[in-house]
């Protein structure tokens, strides 16, 4: 329901569902499937609690999805969405180990008016409103957005999630409740306990967006050393896009704590297409601030090319260029590099 320009600009990078196709349409009721196919090849890893990229390694990717609409009246209607991912020969290229299913979205819930939707879920977190504005990159790219230190999510389970869009306004909010299966958060007794987040944007007629976030994860545990209990997370999020003619630039600034340790960090993203090329290249940057010290946990640069053979296919290639600093030690990760091809039905 994203009624941007940016909507309609950033599909043209990557996978998206707009290629659905429509398998049953009867009496108000709709079910869209769609999907990709893609392998990517090349050091695009890094090994485990190492600054080291993997082996040259190959990996097989295929997601699926479907779409559910169904008409209440003319104001309302029920909507779900499922979306699974395979990924094989994981080994080298990623360090999974082992192939892997996923589900990717779950959710089910109402759309009013063709404005406003109501779903229950795995959904896409509120955040993704500005996360999406450099993660446009096929491999690589969207390392300060997503973060290094505290790493967030654009996708969240057991998540109530309100949005509306209308006029180049694009308004979202979620709370998701904690489970027993909620994944440890990093150990020693800290897991994810509840969160929520809300999110605003703007894209005035000219091509020019405006983008903010928050998000606050509160973390179940106490520290063992100390006692006392764990701090809660919170992220502010800050962007801007502009598009005109083939070119789309954006910027993105975020800052992060927990505790005693904050981040602060920026993106800024450009990419230019004529004909079936499109250039890309991306700056990222994210300075941890601790009690122990300061160190630049994410210092790189992202340049890919891609190559449209279809409107539903391409090939391109990517390279990542690392200057930052693994965990505090200093030491500098490795540069990583792939090559990969996607179709998308």
């Amino acid at each position: 329901m994203k009624k941007t320009i940016l909507a309609l600009t950033i599909p043209a990078l990557f996978a998206t569902s707009a290629s659905a196709v429509t398998v049953y349409s009867d009496e108000g009721a709709k079910v869209d499937i769609y999907g990709r196919i893609q392998y990517e090849a090349g050091e695009m890893g890094f090994k485990k609690d190492d600054a080291t990229a993997n082996n040259f390694g190959g990996e097989g990717e295929a997601r699926l999805g479907v779409n559910v609409e169904y008409a209440l009246n003319n104001d309302i209607d029920l909507i779900g969405k499922l979306e699974w991912q395979v990924v094989a020969e994981g080994d080298d290229a990623t360090g999974t180990g082992s192939d892997s299913l996923s589900t990717r979205y779950a959710w089910a819930g109402y759309r009013f008016q063709d404005t406003t939707e109501l779903t229950f879920g795995r959904s896409q977190d509120p955040i993704a409103q500005v996360l999406y504005l450099s993660d446009i990159f096929n491999i690589f790219g969207g390392r300060a957005g997503y973060g290094e230190t505290f790493e967030l999510s654009d996708k969240v389970d057991d998540q109530v999630r309100v949005s509306y869009a209308a006029n180049g306004l694009d308004l979202r909010g979620a709370y998701a409740f904690s489970d027993g299966y909620k994944l440890e958060k990093g150990g020693d007794g800290k897991e994810l306990d509840n969160q929520w987040s809300l999110s605003a944007g703007y894209t005035f007629p000219v091509g020019v967006g405006v983008y903010a976030a928050y998000e606050q994860q509160n973390v179940r545990g106490r520290d063992a050393d100390t006692g006392r209990s764990y701090d809660s997370i919170d992220a502010w999020f800050a962007g801007a896009s502009y598009t005109v003619d083939g070119f789309f630039l954006s910027g993105l600034y975020t800052q992060r704590e927990q505790g005693d340790v904050d981040t602060k960090g920026f993106e800024l993203t450009g990419t230019y297409n004529v004909d079936a090329w499109t250039l890309l290249a991306q700056y990222s940057y994210e300075e941890t601030d601790s009690n122990v010290r300061d160190f630049d946990s994410i210092d790189a640069w992202t340049l890919g090319v891609q190559y449209d053979l279809t409107a539903k296919a391409k090939l391109y290639a990517e390279y990542e260029i690392n200057d930052d600093e693994f965990k505090n030690d200093g030491t500098s990760r490795d540069d990583r590099y792939g090559l990969g091809i996607q179709y998308n039905f």
